[in-house]
Parts: C-alpha cells; sequence; structure tokens
C-alpha cells in the first residue's frame, strides 16, 4: 500500500512537533525515518497510522484519505495496519499464542481459525513450538518476535515499527531487522520503520527520510543519501557510523578535514595513490572503510591533504573528476 503526506502539521502549544512534512511512501517497499531524540519522529508516526489526527495537512493510504475518517471507518481503516513497539507491549497474563491471538479474537474470528493463523505466526517468526511459554521466560528477541507476529495476525497491509530494535543488543538487532525484511518481502508489505539509528536504516530500509525539529531535510534511496548526504544532520549520523562491525575504522580522532565518498566499483579502485601521483599530494588518512547498503558497496575515507593549498586543491580536482564526492570541513 503507497502512504502520501500532504503538509501535515501538528502542534503541541508553541512546539511545532511536525511541521509542514510532505512524503511519499512507496508500496511494498521498507522506508525508514529517522531523527534524534526530539526531532518529531513518533508524533509523525502516530499520525501517519491514524492515531492522531494532524491539525493541518492530509494523510492518504493508496488514492483513499484517512486522517478524516469517521470513527467507524477508522476500526476498519486501522485494521489494515500493524505495528511494532520498541517496549514489546505484551500481555504478561498470557502466553505467546495468547497474544499473537490476541487482535484475532478483537476481529471475532472462529477459533479454529485463530489457532491456525497463530501456529503459522510461531513458525513465521522462529518460535514453531513456543506457543506456550509464558511471557516472562523469553529473550527479549524473542519478545520482539512475538509482536511480530502479533503485528501480522489480521494480515496487514502496512506494518509500523517505532524504534523496534532500541532496547535490543546489536546481534540480537540484525536478526530482528532480517527476519523484517524478510517477512517484508514474503507478505509484500509496506513497512515504515521508525529509528535513530542510521544502522537500521543501512541495514534493512530501501528509503530513507531524514527528520530534524519536525521537518524533512532530506530524503532518498537509502544508498544515495549514503553515497552523496546533503544535509548537516544525515553527516552526523553517518559520521557516528565509525565502529568496527560496520567495517568503518577510526584510528585518529585528530584532524580529518577531508571526507571522501565512494560508490560500486569505486571502493575497489586505487584512487588515492593515483591522485598522489598525478598531483603530488599527500594523504593523511584519519578514518576509512567499506558498508554494504542494499546490495551496494558504500566507502569512506577521513583524510588530511597536504602539504600544501596548491596540492590540496590538485587532489580535490582530480578526486571529482573521478567520481569521488568530496567533502571539505570548514
Amino acid at each position: 500500500m503507497e502512504i502520501r503526506l500532504k503538509h501535515l502539521r501538528r502542534n503541541y502549544g508553541s512546539l511545532h512537533a511536525v511541521d509542514d512534512v510532505s512524503l511519499h511512501i512507496p508500496s511494498n517497499t521498507v522506508f525508514g525515518i529517522i531523527g534524534r531524540s526530539g526531532a518529531g519522529k513518533s508524533t509523525l508516526v502516530r499520525l501517519i497510522s491514524m492515531l492522531e489526527r494532524p491539525d493541518e495537512g492530509e494523510v492518504y493510504y493508496d488514492e483513499k484519505r484517512v486522517d478524516n475518517l469517521d470513527k467507524k471507518e477508522l476500526i476498519l481503516a486501522r485494521r489494515r495496519i500493524g505495528m511494532i513497539f520498541q517496549n514489546f507491549n505484551l500481555f504478561s497474563s498470557r502466553n505467546a499464542a495468547e497474544n499473537i491471538a490476541y487482535p484475532m479474537e478483537i476481529c471475532g474470528m472462529d477459533k479454529s481459525a485463530i489457532k491456525k493463523r497463530t501456529d503459522e505466526l510461531l513458525e513465521l517468526v522462529g518460535l514453531s513450538g513456543r506457543g506456550n511459554a509464558p511471557i516472562s521466560t523469553l529473550s527479549g528477541g524473542q519478545k520482539q518476535r512475538v509482536a511480530i507476529a502479533r503485528a501480522l495476525a489480521v494480515s496487514p497491509d502496512i506494518l509500523f515499527c517505532d524504534e523496534a530494535t532500541s532496547a535490543l543488543d546489536p546481534q540480537t538487532t540484525r536478526a530482528i531487522l532480517a527476519l523484517i525484511k524478510e517477512i517484508q518481502k514474503k507478505m509484500n508489505l509496506t513497512v515504515v520503520m521508525i529509528t535513530h539509528q542510521m544502522e537500521v536504516v543501512r541495514d534493512s530500509c530501501d528509503y530513507v527520510a531524514v527528520l530534524d525539529s519536525g521537518r524533512i531535510v532530506e530524503e532518498g534511496r537509502v544508498a544515495d543519501v549514503f553515497a552523496k548526504p546533503e544535509s548537516a544532520t544525515t553527516k552526523d549520523f553517518l559520521s557516528n557510523i565509525t565502529s568496527v562491525h560496520d567495517s568503518v575504522v577510526r584510528w585518529s580522532q585528530d584532524g580529518g578535514r577531508y571526507t571522501l565518498r565512494f560508490r560500486g566499483s569505486k571502493t575497489d579502485a586505487p584512487i588515492i595513490s593515483t591522485v598522489s601521483n598525478e598531483t603530488g599530494a599527500i594523504f593523511n588518512i584519519r578514518a576509512a572503510g567499506v558498508q554494504n547498503v542494499n546490495g551496494e558497496e558504500i566507502g569512506i575515507i577521513v583524510c588530511d591533504i597536504g602539504p600544501n593549498k596548491e596540492a590540496q586543491d590538485k587532489a580535490v580536482a582530480s578526486l571529482m573528476s573521478k567520481g569521488i564526492i568530496v567533502e571539505e570541513e570548514k
């Protein structure tokens, strides 16, 4: 299902939580919305998912406007969406299967149909045979798998994930993201991923919108945004992905006036040595690495260039002529 937002606004007193947001979320994709704490992410997802009405603007699911539905239509429309939260929101008084069954019970489904669907979902999320497990006995990753199964119980068209992996360790996060991507492909879902972690966007999303102070400051295909970030907010997010696991390693905290971004086959080419030989420039590399973004290699080098301004200018011109994106810290 395609989602379109037109000039959404939501204010809380003098706070402009969502400020004139227009966005197109294509059908059958994983779309990330990223921002710092307080950027307006959670408010935006509440507007998109019809949990709140905007002060201004319109929300469309395919061609149907949904922000102005009456109570009866709203209930029916909400059954077309599933939601996953950071804190799981499971019933401790119910076991895993009973938690998954709950939305189907609310919809009045037949008990035998509920049982069949619950067993299917337990298998889908990798918890086959664990239906009778009390929630208190499950790990964080297993609880999130139950929450995912519950969100899929009534076969939604849209799945919202609001910081769904923030409470999980890195290894479990990667497993949950892989599961969500697998489910998205199997069920042809539109998945909207709300997060403050650029790693989540990189590992799971097809498209991304960057939110800052209630406004969209950048959007596009994830590989394009990683290869050529435009906004200061996006660059700041990308600069923080520098751990060994992410294959980008910083070994010097000093310097690093230039950030070079490589894409695709350029990550394997001897471009630095070629430019150095051509121009006489000297490169002092402070950080470097390659990340896989949606199957495409995106490389980054943080460096200083010497020994003088003439060499710097020649090196930058040469790099850009070879298709390398060069950012200079002013």
